[in-house]
């Protein structure tokens, strides 16, 4: 791992006007201002201005700032429509997006010079492509993962009706896609739909790799959380909503014959209802709901753990996962997206066959039962995220190099 330390200034800073659809450097969706994780947005933010690159953001108005960059907004219409239902919603936000945010960008851009107008999320396309074909800057789109585009093996009619915002999105030429690796195959995916491949750039997550070093005591962890001093605990690190499959887990602890206690770090839509299943099913007393969980207090948290479990639609190969594998605790995942290129069963940690609740409960309950088993795949984990996983500071200077080769002299 190398050393944290600044980049070098750049000696042309370049301009980068930032168009996103987020309120702050990191949103949940509803009213979290807490992040349950580390925010890529954040990252970016300390690492570019530190070296000297000139930050704008377009954000939805809020009464939020940022010290670091200029912040410039459009109207919060996210807001304004959250209490319509998803159906309305999905193309309405785009549609907005498009009338109202990709004509401020475009005179943003003007105005400011910018060298590089770089827009988040897919909802960014147009607003990034009209600046532009309009004033000729670069342009780029980074994508925080590609959501449901993954699953190809879906009928191509449900494909279309669940992507089509996306696919839509996609059609807009960009002279760069940043996507980053969270296991839902972002780069083969915009390759299927037809983009060049020297036009992708394919990042890693960055990983707090000095968590590989942190000592923490078990028993001050647990206490910390008010866990139970001793017996197993299994723990659950992600957003309570329906794409994470939290009631999986729950339902899970009914059928297994180990009596763990469960930890549940996140909050979201569905935590009413998981809270609720779990006092139906006679759980309510080995349920530990702990709400938003700052990130600095992951590694704690993975201490007061012995089996870490994930159970998304998407990918379980996203940061929790990689984050327990840094601190040494053996995983139980759902095979979904990219997940069996860092998680290989038996021999990083336990792969269940996707939506197989039964065999989820058996895999946590061999884990549980068998110390020498979790011992040896924490281990084999360790040495996957030591071989595989990046720092920070690495993840950044490669966007930098990104950036300097479209913004920078001749880019």
């Amino acid at each position: 791992m190398s050393s944290e330390r600044d980049p070098p200034a750049r000696p042309d800073r370049a301009c980068i006007l930032v168009v996103s659809p987020w309120e702050t450097v990191w949103s949940l969706g509803r009213d979290h201002d807490v992040a349950a994780g580390v925010s890529d947005d954040d990252r970016f933010i300390d690492g570019f201005t530190r070296a000297g690159y000139q930050l704008h953001f377009l954000r939805p108005r809020s009464a939020k700032r940022d010290p670091r960059v200029d912040t410039h907004f459009y109207p919060n219409f996210f807001r304004l429509t959250r209490w319509l239902p998803t159906p309305f919603k999905r193309p309405l936000w785009p549609l907005l997006f498009h009338v109202l945010v990709a004509p401020r960008a475009l005179a943003l851009a003007q105005s400011l010079g910018a060298d590089l107008v770089l827009g988040h999320s897919h909802y960014s396309t147009f607003a990034t492509w009209l600046c532009a074909k309009r004033l000729g800057v670069r342009s780029a789109v980074k994508l925080f993962g590609v959501m449901d585009l993954v699953h190809t093996e879906w009928p191509p009619l449900k494909y279309w009706f669940k992507n089509v915002e996306q696919l839509l999105a996609l059609e807009f030429p960009q002279d760069a896609w940043i996507v980053l690796d969270d296991g839902t195959r972002g780069d083969r995916i915009l390759r299927g739909r037809g983009i060049p491949w020297d036009r992708i750039h394919f990042l890693p997550n960055g990983l707090n790799l000095e968590w590989m070093d942190a000592n923490v005591d078990r028993a001050t962890a647990r206490a910390k959380f008010r866990l139970p001093p001793d017996g197993p605990v299994v723990l659950f690190l992600a957003r309570l909503v329906e794409s994470k499959r939290p009631l999986d887990v729950i339902r899970a602890a009914t059928r297994m014959e180990v009596p763990a206690q469960f930890v549940f770090a996140g909050d979201g839509g569905l935590r009413r209802a998981c809270e609720q299943v779990a006092r139906d099913l006679g759980l309510a007393d080995r349920m530990h709901f702990l709400g938003t969980v700052a990130h600095d207090d992951v590694p704690a948290l993975m201490a007061a753990a012995d089996v870490f479990v994930s159970t998304s639609t998407l990918t379980n190969r996203a940061l929790p996962t990689c984050e327990a594998m840094i601190c040494g605790v053996p995983v139980v995942v759902y095979d979904t997206g990219d997940t069996t290129t860092v998680v290989r069963d038996e021999d990083t940690g336990l792969v269940a066959k996707d939506g197989d609740i039964e065999a989820l409960a058996t895999a946590i309950d061999r884990l549980l039962g068998d110390p020498q088993r979790r011992e040896r795949l924490a281990e084999a984990g360790r040495r996957m995220a030591k071989q595989k996983f990046v720092s920070w500071e690495r993840r950044i200077q490669d966007e930098m190099a990104i950036v300097d080769e479209l913004a920078g002299p001749g880019g």
